[in-house]
């Protein structure tokens, strides 16, 4: 045994005496006593940088050396020896380089020792030897040898290295072993020294991702970054005939490497520090990698740019159906004059909403491009997005009409097709149920949504009077809606209440009158009834929606008497409550106060407007056009059984009120206000003209005509008449002019405005009327966001006044400095145009303000006469004899 144990220690391996490393921390001290032999520090940054550089090539697969380094890169940086700005993008460089070098099988260019290239597998980067041999031929007196005896010391190349100590290989054994063999060992070896390489990058980043860092380096960080994640299996030898699948399997050094630049990856798109936008990602093509390794992380990554992509997408399509919305409106225009579904003429028409290209590539409009739409696909949906926005977000009714295409069975053989419709009666319909489908469910999860019902009902109106919506074809298709999904959808009267609204429009009428589909068209109407349970029994949307289902039994009834068998005979009996109400609040002398109505009166009064339109009209106007209603009030110094009367004025009709009024009402209160303002003998009071505005202003789709068309079509001799002439510009300035923008018709306006400016310009006595039409064509001028022509006509100077034409030369600038000429043919009218303005134009601009005006205005406006002179002597001329003539009167 004695003998054993002595054979044993004697084949004992005894270790090379060696002095222990010092600890990290001596690291901070040796680099204190290495400022001083520098008296320039920024070049012992650059020095300290380049070294740590090559070292960090050298000794990354050293896992010791490495950790080294991270703690002297952290210390460094910590007292501001590390510049990342500038070493990290030299570090990616020098790693880039090493890799490429390797790959191509460079020898070593004879600053690195053999030792430490067995031990690393790579070859140093050319650049960062480089670098380093440049600081020593520059700089003879630098102390870069002592660098090396800091900290954990490089192995020196006199000593033989651990890996040929411990693993001596020989030169019969090389010679015994195949070429293919020594290959597969270096690419192995290689690869894994490539891993240990980006791992300590990786790492190394990640600390300086701590520190303030300019953009440039985070986008050059994340290129390195994405490059090495692309090409991931991508091998760094040229080597071919080797089974990638077999030699190439993701191990643990790669799989940490491909973590740590993923964990860069987050946190330089993180969303709190904004480093890179995500989007990059997305430009990347990350997520087309063909060859995915089986890991979770990059795979979760994959998901989320594929997540973020569709988002992308999703925002686009929505994107794309505002840009044609009245919010976000298209300069784009149609230079040809068309019709639109009513058959009024409309110029510069914009493009429409969808193009679609043919067979042979032009794109199709109008009818064209509707039938080649097919029902479900991306084409269809992408219409019904954009008519489901609109729908929601109230375009004006030149939207609508210029987009829409009237339904078949309204569309007279004689009208022109639309470029720019391309919604379909069908679309229109599908997407109509779909917005009262979301009411329905914002209602039944008790969403107070009621002005939601009001803004939809004034759309759907309009929709159905200008003929856009099939009604039979409507009421099919929501009854099969309706009846889709396990929930009850339907649980109130408010569909119900939508159709009581249109049931008066005259192509409704037909369908239930002529239509073969009447009856079956009736009862689907009639089924849409529910009875209403309320919380709040005396609220007014309340009452109307108990009601309202009575309201349209008793008008069916008199529409058509083979539908009469199928009405709800207690929905019939319920409307004598309605009747016994009226003749209530009717009886004896005095008049019904509508500015103190009840919860309960004010509903039942919107109920009457259903069945007895006429009758609540002629009340109104009454109360309207009367001089106001007595009290008796106590006074002061007045008995206590003494009262004193008094008669309070009128007050408009508050909207709260007029938004529950059928639009039938709506209608006929406006025909007869408009009789009493303009065709009256006496002068209107401020409570019917307010109540007018009121009127229009809340249902802009159904109520809206074109005033001073509407009144000289009426009676042509209604603006002759001062009285009349004030009041309808003092409506059309300081009420209607919002709702003329909304509407698209300021341009309209303008030049109807205008041309009644021209006849007042040599009238004295109108002095009042010229200035509110010149206010209100200011007003309009300078709400014009795209190009305008100066007269309707297009030719002869203008009949602007001179404050116009400044104010037009303003806005002009504005237009092209903002948003530019989007036309050619507005390019070759531009000059024309000017010509116009400035044929009756004294005004003179300024080189000061010239400056500010883009450069074709300039050139127009620059170096003419300034005439102001002589425009002020001849109006002093003229005003001078005034009081002469007065004085010779007195006389």
């Amino acid at each position: 045994m004695q003998a054993l144990y002595r054979n044993k220690t004697q084949k004992r391996v005894t270790a090379l005496n060696r002095e222990l490393p010092p600890r990290n921390e001596q690291f901070v001290l040796d680099f204190g006593q290495l400022q001083s032999q520098f008296a320039d520090q920024e070049q012992l940054r650059a020095v300290a940088e380049s070294v740590l550089i090559s070292l960090v090539i050298q000794c990354s697969s050293h896992a010791p050396h490495a950790e080294f380094l991270l703690f002297a890169i952290c210390s460094l940086s910590s007292i501001g020896y590390i510049n990342w700005d500038t070493f990290l993008p030299s570090l990616l460089s020098s790693v880039s380089s090493t890799e490429i070098s390797a790959s191509q099988g460079n020898q070593p260019s004879g600053a690195v020792s053999s030792a430490n290239l067995t031990q690393s597998g790579l070859l140093p980067s050319s650049a960062a030897v480089a670098s380093t041999s440049n600081f020593h031929s520059s700089n003879p007196a630098s102390p870069l040898p002592t660098v090396h005896g800091i900290g954990s010391p490089v192995q020196s190349a006199a000593e033989p290295s651990s890996s040929a100590a411990l693993s001596p290989m020989k030169s019969s054994d090389i010679n015994g072993t195949s070429q293919q063999s020594i290959a597969k060992v270096n690419l192995l070896t290689r690869d894994s020294a490539a891993s240990s390489l980006r791992q300590i990058c990786c790492k190394i980043i990640l600390s300086g991702l701590d520190s303030s860092l300019k953009p440039g380096t985070h986008a050059e960080v994340f290129h390195h970054m994405l490059n090495w994640l692309i090409y991931w299996d991508q091998k760094l030898h040229g080597v071919d005939e080797f089974d990638s699948a077999k030699y190439w399997k993701p191990d643990k050094a790669l799989i940490e490497w491909l973590h740590s630049c993923l964990d860069v990856i987050w946190l330089l798109v993180e969303n709190d520090k904004c480093r890179i936008p995500f989007y990059e990602l997305l430009r990347s093509g990350l997520q087309f990698l063909e060859n995915i390794p089986d890991d979770e992380a990059l795979f979760t990554l994959i998901l989320e740019i594929h997540r973020r992509r569709d988002m992308m997408a999703m925002h686009m399509q929505m994107l794309d159906q505002h840009l044609h919305c009245p919010t976000f409106g298209t300069p784009r225009l149609l230079p040809q004059a068309t019709a639109n579904s009513s058959g009024e003429a409309v110029t510069n028409m914009r493009y429409s909403p969808i193009t679609y290209p043919s067979v042979l590539g032009e794109p199709l409009h109008g009818e064209d491009l509707a039938a080649s739409i097919q029902k479900g696909s991306l084409d269809w949906e992408r219409a019904l997005r954009i008519l489901k926005h609109a729908l929601c977000n109230t375009p004006s009714p030149d939207w609508w009409r210029r987009v829409l295409l009237v339904a078949p069975c309204h569309r007279l053989h004689a009208q022109a097709p639309t470029p720019g419709a391309v919604f379909t009666s069908e679309m229109v319909c599908e997407a109509a149920i779909e917005r009262i489908v979301e009411l329905l469910k914002l209602t039944n999860s008790e969403i107070n949504c009621w002005q939601e019902w009001l803004i939809f009902s004034d759309i759907f109106f309009f929709l159905v009077k200008s003929g856009c919506v099939d009604f039979v074809e409507f009421v099919d298709k929501l009854v099969l809606r309706l009846q889709e999904g396990d929930q009850q959808i339907l649980r109130t009267n408010h569909v119900t209440w939508l159709l009581a609204q249109i049931i008066r429009v005259e192509l409704v009428m037909n369908a239930l009158n002529t239509d073969s589909r009447k009856v079956e068209t009736t009862r689907k109407i009639l089924s849409f009834h529910k009875e209403e349970k309320s919380s709040d029994p005396n609220n007014p949307q309340s009452i109307l929606l108990d009601f309202i289902s009575s309201c349209q039994n008793l008008r069916i009834w008199t529409l058509n008497t083979a539908t009469r068998e199928y009405l709800n005979n207690e929905q019939l009996q319920k409307g004598k409550q309605i009747d016994e109400w009226w003749r209530q609040v009717n009886k004896g002398e005095r008049m019904m106060d509508y500015m103190n109505l009840d919860d309960r009166s004010i509903g039942m009064f919107w109920v009457v407007s259903y069945t007895m339109a006429q009758p609540a009209c002629e009340t109104v106007m009454h109360w309207l056009t009367s001089a106001g209603v007595t009290e008796l009030l106590p006074g002061p110094n007045l008995q206590s059984n003494e009262r004193l009367m008094v008669m309070r004025e009128v007050s408009p009709l508050p909207i709260s009120l007029l938004s529950g009024f059928s639009t039938n009402l709506c209608l006929k209160l406006a025909f007869q206000m408009e009789e009493s303002m303009f065709s009256g003998q006496a002068v209107p009071s401020i409570a019917v003209v307010e109540t007018y505005c009121r009127l229009m202003l809340i249902s802009p789709h159904s109520l809206f005509r074109s005033l001073l068309t509407h009144l000289t079509s009426r009676n042509p001799t209604t603006l002759t008449k001062p009285g009349n002439t004030i009041l309808v510009f003092e409506i059309l300035n300081y009420r209607f002019l919002s709702l003329y923008r909304y509407q698209g018709k300021s341009k309209t306006l303008m030049y109807d405005v205008t041309k009644m400016i021209s006849t007042l310009k040599g009238k004295r006595g109108d002095h009042r009327i010229f200035r509110l039409a010149e206010n209100l064509c200011m007003n309009l001028i300078l709400s014009l966001r795209d190009f305008f022509y100066v007269k309707r006509e297009g030719k002869g100077p203008t009949e602007f006044t001179e404050t116009l034409n400044r104010i037009t030369i303003v806005t002009l600038a504005i237009i092209i400095k903002t948003c530019g000429i989007g036309e050619f043919d507005q390019l070759l009218y531009l000059q024309t145009m000017l010509e116009q303005i400035l044929a009756t134009s004294q005004h003179t601009w300024s080189e000061k303000t010239l400056r500010y005006f883009p450069s074709i205005l300039r050139d127009a406006l620059s170096g003419r006469m300034d005439k102001r002179g002589l425009a002020i002597q001849a109006w002093q001329q003229v005003h001078e004899m005034v009081p002469l003539r007065t004085n010779y009167l007195k006389l």
